[in-house]
């Protein structure tokens, strides 16, 4: 059997995005149960591609369902597309199109919370120094972040992407799932225009910023940040660990800013132990080494993700820093057909804080029951003491 590529629909999307260059032309392809409906899942995907890099979130969130926005405004961003090849699948109808974005502004489109924070921002960066104090700051913060749940719904698009086979025998197919975990980069423009107006109050500083990868080490854009008060470390954006799963197959990871993390963790002040990683803590730098950082088992799609600021990795442990991060999860299934109703149940994302986020198989945070020290305690703990809502 040939390797199989089906595009399939948003199980979980926060999709829409600022404008595109003009007369932007995008190739893509969809397939599903009426040729009508191949067409329009292949118009939204054009959309995602071409956006997926500006995406923000203009959604709504009941409990955990979200509703994607990329079909309430295809129709008017779509200027033309052609027909490239259509052919009968054994599942439907493939179709392959050349679709033609227009320049149109959807400045409009912008979500309250971003505009409503534009405002907040220039009204701290007015404030004189008298009227300024770390209290307001640590509010400020707070405000905008809300909580890790919150963060990670606002910072992140999530989207099913599509799936191949790659062996076939009498009893099985193998292959893969591919998710892409793209930034919200509205949001985090605005988190990191508020980082910037909060002016230390005193010299006893950390560095805040987008990461990058600087002599082949993860860390805080040296040329881009800003200092805030250190004791505001704990209030900044928060690393967290995330299980993904399509049906039972599962990726674990932690995102945290631009940088997708296996088996790594921000350095800090308080979690260095040797002279080195204080210097990492100051540097802003993403720490590979052992002991409480969470492990992680995620395959990244180097290929397919866009990693634009670089990659570290070190024996287990690796940092992707860019702006797509593809995650490809090994699949196993009766035949091709039972992989389709898999990629059909969708996608679920859960914060894996403490272990409560999982039903089975989750171990990153889970409880030692045995009489060894639990080499995540301190994590938890951290974690537990600073960031739940």
């Amino acid at each position: 059997m040939k390797t199989s590529l089906q595009l399939v629909g948003f199980a979980l999307a926060l999709m829409v995005g600022s404008a595109a260059a003009a007369q932007t032309t995008v190739n893509v392809g969809a397939t599903a149960s009426t040729r009508d409906e191949a067409i329009e899942q292949a118009l939204g995907d054009a959309l995602v591609e071409a956006l997926g890099s500006h995406v923000f979130s203009v959604t709504t969130m009941t409990d955990d369902q979200f509703s994607s926005m990329s079909t309430s405004v295809t129709s008017g961003r779509i200027d033309d597309y052609e027909i490239l090849e259509e052919f009968e699948t054994f599942d439907g109808v493939h179709v392959r199109l050349a679709v033609d974005l227009s320049d149109q502004d959807l400045a409009s489109l912008a979500p309250k919370e971003v505009k409503t924070w534009e405002q907040k921002i220039e009204d701290t960066r007015s404030l004189d120094m008298a009227q300024r104090t770390v209290g307001q700051y640590r509010n400020a913060l707070d405000e905008f972040l809300v909580g890790p749940r919150h963060q990670l719904n606002s910072g992140y698009a999530i989207v099913l992407r599509s799936y191949d086979v790659t062996a076939v025998d009498s009893n099985s197919v193998s292959g893969h799932i591919y998710v892409d975990v793209s930034l919200n980069q509205s949001w985090w423009n605005t988190y990191y225009n508020l980082v910037g107006v909060l002016t230390p109050q005193g010299s006893d500083v950390v560095k805040e910023g987008r990461i990058t990868v600087v002599n082949d080490a993860a860390q805080v854009d040296p040329g881009y940040n800003s200092r805030v008060d250190k004791s505001l470390q704990y209030d900044l954006a928060h690393p967290l660990p995330v299980r993904l799963s399509v049906g039972k197959n599962v990726a674990r990871f932690i995102l945290y800013k631009n940088a997708l993390l296996i088996s790594a963790q921000p350095m800090t002040e308080d979690t260095a132990e040797t002279g080195y990683q204080l210097e990492q803590a100051e540097r802003g730098e993403i720490s590979m080494t052992k002991g409480n950082v969470p492990a992680g088992d995620a395959i990244i799609d180097r290929e397919k993700s866009a990693l634009g600021c670089g990659v570290v990795t070190a024996v287990n442990s690796a940092v992707y820093c860019g702006e797509r991060f593809t995650i490809k999860i090994p699949v196993k299934a009766r035949d091709e057909a039972e992989l389709i109703d898999t990629m059909k149940q969708g996608v679920k994302v859960e914060l894996d804080l403490y272990g409560s986020a999982c039903e089975n198989d989750c171990d990153i945070f889970e409880e030692d029951s045995g009489g060894e020290e639990d080499p995540y305690k301190a994590l938890r703990d951290f974690l537990q003491e600073n960031y739940t809502e």
